[in-house]
């Protein structure tokens, strides 16, 4: 026997002799009906033959379960059970497809990080609540111990589901800057889909009956969220032209239409049919496939949106380059007043020492080592720093006035070639800078304990575009707890010259390994790497204490030698030792010594 909803019902069966007393009813837990199921029914056995007097209690409790018409029906067991069995399997089947969108959609989400993907999730679980609810499976399933919940989400689930679809709206279509207007009407009706959701959950922590107008008002704002949705779709695409619209449009016509129809049969202002009720899920699978293209459309107009800015912030990139370039001149002149001045006071320094000849001969060495050091320092100055800034004005002038006659690889070839001189000239800049700080005592010398691994690891993640490119694998070997007493910038700048100059010489596809160990009294860093080696004349040449004539790398790299003197004399302020070894096979052993 079944009843309509209703709060609580008690069915007693007299057949004369003994009496049934069987209770059911919406406000009820699942197992403390009489027959366990989201219909408010009671199942009993009639026997053949046998008059019985049955009487039906009906305590509605919330308005919405006042009875407008007593609708009490027989009907077997069997049939009963055959039909909830088809709506458990049909209604299983759509609730499983949105399970499967929501996580399908959150995954893409997750992957991109496009907010109109999350609000899309929001809403397919929005929805999905509320089809759970209205079909029953939330109380069979979901939340089966707490049915005075089941009668109150409604008028939390669906402003929820109404939020999330204008939030979507809102994202998908960019309606702050393309339809400022209607946008202020959609943040109107956020506003009282937020105040739905709060009166309803206050309704329901409170126990406050108000079902009967907040069903009617989350009705009304529910149209209105759908035709809304419609119509700004349409305007995005007909009067903005925004491509993607086309998608939201398709996807939300028959969904719009079919939940239209559900929300008036729902307020009973249109029959109960085929249509009415099942029109809106038909509209939700359609939503669903189309959406999957538009949202990729979107992901595709996103990607070009940022290929723009990219491209702007390039431009704005080499307007930075330009002024770096500048301020690299200046820092020339100023460089070579230094040159300048420092060779004045070395020279004013060799007339003091022509005292004794003993000073006079150790003065005309020391005169005539720095005035290598100037020659190599200006011819530095005129030639190394002079071409790069040359080649790469005039790399940069071909793509900015040959621009259009340049196809793409010859730009990036250009580009490529442009940002070479660029790099070197900022390594160059930054050894001389270094040098003439060392030389005039402006770097104070600060030693303190460093965790080996950390100095090491840090300074080859610093050059691992730079090994990356040559495809050259760097592989430490370390010891966790080993300690080094040392100054941390003048250490960090030994080890990234001895690592990029073993890169710089190193063939394609080779391995650089870099040891450090404890030796009686002193940590010793090797660095090994499988490169061009290098002949005994070469090796004496590096070992000596002066500038040596750079080489260029396996790949044409230029360098100036100026890095490897630097390391020399940050070695020495440490006391330490520095060693070249010429492998067996091939390549060379670089060795640093530093006491503990």
């Amino acid at each position: 026997m079944g009843f309509p909803k209703s709060g609580f019902i008690t069915v007693v069966i007299d057949d004369g002799k003994q009496k049934q007393q069987l209770v059911t009813g919406s406000l009820l837990p699942l197992h403390k009906r009489n027959h366990p199921s989201n219909s408010n029914v009671v199942r009993f056995i009639l026997p053949r033959n046998t008059v019985y007097t049955i009487r039906i209690f009906n305590n509605a409790v919330y308005s919405i379960y006042q009875p407008q018409k007593a609708d009490i029906s027989l009907q077997p067991t069997t049939g009963f059970e055959q039909q909830d069995t088809r709506r458990l399997f049909w209604q299983g089947i759509f609730l499983g497809t949105i399970l499967v969108m929501a996580l399908y959609n959150l995954f893409i989400f997750y992957g991109v990080r496009d907010v109109s993907y999350l609000y899309y999730v929001l809403s397919i679980a929005g929805l999905g609540l509320y089809l759970a609810f209205y079909y029953g499976f939330g109380i069979e399933y979901l939340w089966s111990g707490l049915p005075r919940w089941d009668t109150f989400c409604y008028t939390i689930i669906v402003p929820f589901t109404n939020l999330a679809r204008l939030l979507f709206t809102k994202s998908y279509l960019l309606t702050n800057s393309l339809m400022p207007r209607l946008n202020r009407v959609i943040n109107l009706l956020i506003a009282a889909c937020g105040l739905l959701m709060i009166t309803g959950m206050t309704t329901f922590l409170a126990d406050i009956d108000y079902l009967d107008s907040l069903i009617v008002a989350v009705g009304l704002i529910g149209t209105l969220v759908l035709i809304l949705m419609l119509v700004a779709g349409l305007v995005a695409y007909y009067a903005d032209r925004y491509e993607p619209a086309k998608y939201f449009i398709t996807a939300n016509a028959l969904l719009v239409i079919g939940a239209i129809l559900f929300i008036l049969r729902e307020m009973g202002w249109v029959e109960d049919n085929f249509y009415t009720r099942y029109f809106v899920q038909i509209g939700f699978v359609i939503q669903v496939i189309v959406f999957a293209l538009g949202l990729a459309s979107r992901y595709n107009q996103t990607r070009q949106e940022l290929a723009v800015q990219r491209i702007e912030k390039e431009r704005i990139a080499l307007e930075v380059e330009r002024e770096k370039k500048q301020m690299i001149e200046q820092q020339k002149q100023e460089l070579q007043i230094q040159v300048e001045q420092q060779t004045q006071d070395l020279k004013q320094q060799n007339i003091t020492l022509e005292k004794t000849i003993y000073e006079l001969e150790d003065s005309k060495n020391q005169l005539s080592q720095l005035n290598s050091v100037k020659d190599k320092l200006f011819s530095i100055i005129s030639h190394d720093l002079r071409n790069p800034l040359a080649t790469m004005q005039s790399f940069l002038k071909l793509i900015t006035q040959h621009h259009e006659k340049l196809n793409e690889e010859e730009k990036k070839k250009l580009v490529k070639e442009a940002q070479g001189s660029l790099d070197y000239l900022n390594e160059l800049l930054y050894n001389l800078l270094q040098w003439s700080k060392s030389q005039m005592h402006l770097l104070e010398f600060k030693p303190e304990i460093l965790l080996a691994k950390t100095v090491i690891e840090k300074n080859i993640r610093l050059l691992y575009l730079q090994a990356h490119m040559k495809q050259v694998q760097i592989n430490p070997s370390l010891d966790e707890k080993l300690t080094l007493f040392a100054d941390k910038e003048m250490l960090d700048f030994i080890i990234r010259n001895l690592l990029s100059n073993a890169i710089k010489f190193s063939h394609k596809n080779s391995h650089i390994e870099i040891e450090i160990r404890q030796l009686p009294g002193a940590v010793e860093i090797r660095v090994i790497d499988e490169g061009v080696g290098m002949s005994e004349e070469t090796k004496q040449q590096l070992l000596q204490a002066s500038l040596s004539n750079s080489r260029r790398g396996t790949a044409k790299e230029r360098g100036t030698g100026l890095g490897l003197l630097i390391c020399k004399e940050f070695i020495a302020r440490h006391g330490g030792e520095f060693n070249i070894e010429q492998r067996a096979t091939r390549g060379s052993i670089f060795k640093v010594t530093l006491p503990v």
